[in-house]
């Protein structure tokens, strides 16, 4: 069986952890780039200021992407344990939703 640095995406659950992640690391890396943007807004650096601005507007899209991928795998997950019968009704489905 390979371990998980060899299948990081083996299961639903390893590819919800590594969203979790890169959603973390998303929102870590807007916070720098807003306090460079600041920075450089106050040196009167307008085109990095400019850059750092088109930066932050791309990892806000990515984070959406993120965000939509995770509740794609959430409802995939949910789907799985409905097909495999993991859980016992449909109404305890709907109800962890």
């Amino acid at each position: 069986m390979p371990t998980d640095e060899t299948a990081p995406f083996e299961s639903i659950e390893s590819a919800q952890e590594y969203m979790n992640v890169l959603a973390e690391i998303i929102l870590d890396v807007m916070k720098d780039l807003s306090r460079d943007r600041q920075i450089a807004l106050l040196d009167n650096q307008e085109r990095r200021a400019q850059a750092l601005e088109l930066a932050i507007f791309k990892l806000k899209m990515l984070c959406c992407y993120v965000h939509k991928s995770r509740r794609m795998l959430n409802d995939l997950r949910i789907l799985r344990r409905l097909i495999m019968n993991e859980r016992s009704t449909v109404e305890s489905v709907i109800a962890t939703l």
